[in-house]
């Protein structure tokens, strides 16, 4: 090999590592990333001929951060998901989750809360289809009074509330405005963010709006926060649920991008100032334990969503950042030698700091058989916390910038990535291919190829499929005490008690005409809704006139 850009040092050391490998190379059996992108075993100077190395962290296009000095003034925010029970379980997990040292920017709170499947869906605690899941995968949480329970006492302007809803998500904002109301804080207050899910139908087999309402109730709420709440964050786009029902990264990637662009087009449609809204867009991204695809994948993502933006009309560099939350993906999680998990969170956080991302939930060890015990909770956030204050891998910015396998990585991911992001655009849009299935189809084929792969033990899940062991862990799971189910109906009991029954059913009832108006085009539902949590309406009386006005959709 002799190439005039290249030293004679160099072509020196080829030649030798040629020479050295000639006794083996033909039996070599190359690997690939989870995505499918042929992996070589030396990466050099020839791979990154193309690459644009000229790039510094906290600058446009913001491959490298986007920040100067990374994590260097403040660490990522260790926003760990919990929530079981009713609003006092959550509350005192709240509390005690702050002694245990998580914590946002500069030390501020940080809460991110997973509510129940009830509460997701609509349904309050008396409804008969709530039984048997009230308090158990999140918490029940759905009166005035819970949400006065949530903010007690907290300092709303610095602590950041993240409310993991479903498809009760313009409801769950509302009794957060008017829980803080009570506490003479206007909505410019609050901190935090909504999941705002609504075009979610290709991440979960589950019945959710059309996607033509699931659209319009989106952005009623960015419309509403824009105006009202600036500090809001509106917008997550939920790319760990595309992660988790079986897109490869480099689809997670495609398909989360996609999303967000049709976000941006429908407030652009809406007659939206890009620079008003689209910063306050966000994303929940997966990270599987293949450390470089995933720092590639991040690296790749924040350069692509800062382009995307541009050309949306941004004008502002911080409304170009891809601000990021990972959530370690559970799919990978085994309940076969259960431990071992910790490894495999380990190496996913490990890869998503050193991608350089906002927030992090780690997972814990048990999650494939129950939601975490105080113990295994405890040890996913020290997980974090080692790597803060021990690794030493914030201490510098995008440390792997430079590496020609990395930088290499990060090429060809954004490459695959705008090909299957095209191909979505000229085919009409993520919301068209929600619509046409198109995207679901896709990454239903991506999971079961993966199933095929595990099964076949071409993909190697240690314990699974290989080095496993006949001796079964002794695991004592987390258990919510089916009493919760009670005590959660007595408190909705109670609360309907105490307040004006005829000055809720008026304000239900316009809620139910803001529904209409918004379908028509010629009115807003997320001031009606407020107006309903003032008067002492629950999330599932709220739900009831949505669910009448918008329907339900299942995607085949």
């Amino acid at each position: 090999m002799s190439d005039s850009k290249h030293s004679e040092k160099f072509d020196q050391a080829f030649a030798a590592w040629e020479k050295g490998r000639e006794r083996y190379k033909d039996k070599l059996r190359y690997n690939q990333t989870l995505s499918g992108i042929p992996l070589k075993t030396v990466y050099t100077q020839d791979d990154v001929q193309d690459s644009d190395l000229d790039e510094m962290p906290g600058v446009y296009p913001y491959t490298r951060g986007l920040y100067p000095d990374g994590y260097a003034l403040t660490p990522w925010m260790q926003q760990m998901v919990f929530g079981y029970g009713t609003i006092e379980e959550t509350r005192k997990k709240m509390e005690d989750m702050v002694a245990e040292g998580m914590e946002g920017y500069f030390g501020h709170h940080v809460f991110n809360v997973v509510y129940d499947i009830p509460c997701m869906y609509g349904i309050d605690a008396d409804h008969p289809e709530a039984e048997g899941n009230l308090g158990q995968c999140g918490v029940h949480m759905s009166t005035g009074a819970d949400y006065d329970e949530l903010v007690r006492d907290w300092e709303l302007e610095t602590s950041n509330i993240s409310m993991i809803t479903g498809d009760n998500c313009l409801p769950a904002l509302a009794l957060l405005v008017a829980a803080a109301e009570r506490r003479g804080k206007d909505p410019g207050s609050l901190r935090g963010n909504s999941m705002n899910w609504y075009p979610r139908i290709a991440v979960q087999d589950v019945p959710s709006w059309e996607p033509k309402w699931g659209y319009a109730l989106a952005v009623d709420l960015i419309k509403w926060a824009t105006q009202h709440a600036p500090a809001w964050n509106h917008t997550n786009i939920f790319m760990y649920g595309l992660s988790e029902a079986g897109a490869k990264p480099v689809q997670e990637l495609a398909y989360g991008l996609a999303w967000g662009k049709s976000i941006i087009d429908a407030g652009l449609e809406a007659g939206l100032d890009p620079d008003a809204f689209i910063g306050r867009l966000g994303f929940q991204i997966g990270c599987t334990q293949n450390l470089f695809e995933e720092v590639a994948k991040f690296r790749a993502h924040r350069r692509m969503w800062a382009k995307l933006c541009k050309d949306a009309g941004c004008k502002k560099p911080s409304n170009m950042h891809a601000r990021v939350h990972v959530h370690t993906n559970g799919y990978i999680l085994t309940q076969q030698q259960i431990l071992n998990n910790n490894a495999r969170i380990t190496l996913q956080a490990l890869a998503a700091v050193l991608g350089g991302v906002q927030s992090i939930h780690t997972c814990s060890y048990d999650e494939a058989t129950s939601i975490p015990t105080e113990e295994s909770h405890r040890v996913a956030l020290r997980t974090q916390q080692i790597l803060m204050w021990e690794s030493g891998v914030r201490n510098v910015a995008d440390p792997l910038a430079g590496s020609y396998f990395v930088e290499s990585l990060t090429d060809e991911m954004e490459a695959k990535a705008w090909e299957i992001f095209n191909e979505i655009e000229a085919n009409g849009g993520y919301r068209k291919g929600l619509e046409t299935g198109e995207i679901k189809r896709a990454i239903d084929n991506s999971s079961y190829e993966m199933k095929q792969a595990i099964n076949s033990g071409k993909q190697v899940v240690v314990g699974l499929n290989k080095f496993q062991s006949e001796s079964l862990d002794k695991l004592e799971p987390f258990r919510v005490d089916m009493a919760i189910e009670n005590k959660a109906k007595k408190r909705l009991e109670d609360y309907k008690a105490g307040r004006d029954q005829a000055a809720v059913d008026a304000a239900l009832e316009d809620v139910a005409k803001a529904c209409e108006a918004l379908k028509d085009g010629t009115g807003e539902l997320m001031p009606a809704l407020i107006d309903a949590a003032r008067a002492g309406a629950t999330n599932g009386e709220m739900m009831v006139p949505m669910r009448a006005a918008f329907g339900w959709f299942v995607s085949e």
